[in-house]
């Protein structure tokens, strides 16, 4: 909410403060002029003592019933109560007479807002901004941040974008514009503005590590370890850094300095189970598997309802080929978060080789459910029902994948391969083709998942005409 408390001298406020609680004390009523008046309400509002707060307005009203000023901070504090109707009313009624008062404005916009009713918020706001024009780079200013507190990103850039053109070099707004363009997702505007940020005040350990989340987000990984390293040089004890560069040296491949950082990061913060996780994933890249089991096992000790330690010992134990034993764990990972697609699909590959084929076909129809838009798992039930000679079947997979990936030359491959199992010649060459013009360079890979076709003459035929 956008902050109506004018700044004062705490000494002399304190004093005003004393006398007016030495008042409350006695039992009796002491003069206040509105300016005093204002400061004691400022003074619990700081201290979140907003019953105090509301004593005062009521004292105040009684010795200044014309002072707009005394309702309007009145209005402030029943805002800070919730009584956003109450608080509505009142300004409304003061309105009448002060129209041109932008802290009125100001307010029922911020009642609008907390209200969930952000296009009136903003009606509200930009009247606020045509009665003053003095103070407007920091009256948009404020306008931002009433909304990006309340995540309302989009309305505060338009804000933020034109503070930055009345100053280009306003160090708090291309923070916070950056922030904004960070949590929408427009990483190339994100960088851009952080990054001027950073021309100017080299020296945040937050920008750093911002712009390293948006580059981490962007895959970006060498320069989001730049980022990192940067933001603990400048703040060693960044504790959310250590952690985010060792994500982004796992992303990276180098599991090694990710394992050292994650173990530096388990001095500062108490989120253990989580991080023993992530270095069990590590040492499991490495194949180091007794390593991650131990850890895997750890991270489960320290926190039973974590699904990602349970899952990461399933898999290796799957690896491992202790089928029976992976189960256990993966049934507990889907337990704890069954939404994962991920999951449901180790738990139906675990399953594809426990001889209950059943339970297999349920568990990979859940996983496409969940994310239709990942070939893989439909090719893999696809070749589950291969290996259980239901070629047809195979296809109808593969050709209901086509409808959300119809630009996989893998799904593309397979479907011509399982046409060419059954026979069907046309098929084979229509969907090779479909293949070819999409990547024609690996086609030849085909054959690798599907070796009996090497010896079919009429399937070779077709994979020479297409091939690069």
């Amino acid at each position: 909410m956008i902050d109506n408390t004018e700044n004062y001298l705490d000494g002399d406020v304190l004093t005003i403060v004393s006398r007016y609680e030495e008042m409350i004390k006695a039992n009796e009523l002491y003069y206040f002029d509105v300016h005093e008046f204002e400061n004691i309400i400022d003074h619990y509002i700081e201290k979140n003592k907003y019953s105090d707060a509301v004593k005062v307005t009521t004292i105040a009203s009684k010795q200044h019933p014309t002072a707009i000023s005394i309702q309007i901070k009145k209005a402030q504090v029943l805002i800070n109560r919730g009584q956003h109707l109450e608080a509505l009313a009142i300004l409304n009624k003061v309105q009448g007479i002060e129209s041109s008062n932008k802290e009125i404005w100001l307010l029922k916009g911020n009642i609008y807002n907390l209200m969930g009713k952000h296009k009136s918020a903003k009606k509200q706001f930009d009247e606020a901004l045509k009665k003053d024009h003095e103070n407007r780079e920091d009256l948009l200013f404020r306008i931002a941040m009433a909304f990006e507190q309340l995540n309302q990103f989009d309305l505060a850039i338009g804000y933020l974008e034109e503070a930055l053109r009345l100053n280009e070099e306003d160090s708090e707004v291309l923070f916070e514009l950056g922030y904004c363009y960070e949590k929408l997702g427009l990483d190339e505007k994100s960088i851009k503005t952080y990054s001027k940020f950073l021309d100017i005040n080299p020296f945040s350990d937050n920008a750093w590590y911002n712009i390293g989340i948006v580059y981490n987000r962007m895959a970006t990984f060498p320069k989001a370890i730049e980022a990192y390293e940067f933001a603990l040089a400048v703040n060693p004890q960044h504790s959310k850094a250590y952690f985010n560069l060792a994500n982004a040296l796992a992303n990276s491949g180098k599991f090694e300095e990710a394992i050292k950082l994650y173990i530096e990061y388990l001095e500062f913060e108490d989120d253990h189970a989580s991080t023993y996780s992530y270095i069990g994933e590590c040492f499991e890249k490495l194949n180091e598997y007794d390593q991650a089991l131990n850890y895997y096992e750890t991270a489960i000790k320290t926190n039973e309802e974590l699904p990602d330690p349970w899952f990461g010992m399933g898999l290796i134990l799957m690896y491992q080929d202790k089928i029976d034993e992976s189960l256990v764990y993966l049934e507990k990972a889907n337990k704890l978060d069954s939404d994962n697609p991920d999951y449901w699909f180790a738990l139906a590959s675990a399953y594809s080789r426990s001889e209950t084929p059943q339970k297999a076909v349920r568990a990979f129809r859940e996983a496409i459910d969940l994310d239709p838009y990942d070939p893989t798992f439909s090719i893999t039930l696809a070749e589950f029902y291969h290996r259980n000679e239901k070629v047809e079947t195979a296809i109808d997979v593969l050709l209901e994948s086509c409808g959300y990936n119809p630009d996989s030359p893998e799904l593309l491959n397979n479907l011509a391969a399982y046409y060419m199992l059954s026979g069907d010649l046309n098929a084979t060459e229509h969907y090779i083709k479909k293949s070819t013009d999409i990547d024609a360079e690996n086609l030849n890979e085909i054959f690798l998942q599907f070796p009996e076709l090497e010896e079919n003459s009429q399937f070779k035929k077709i994979i020479a005409a297409y091939s690069a």
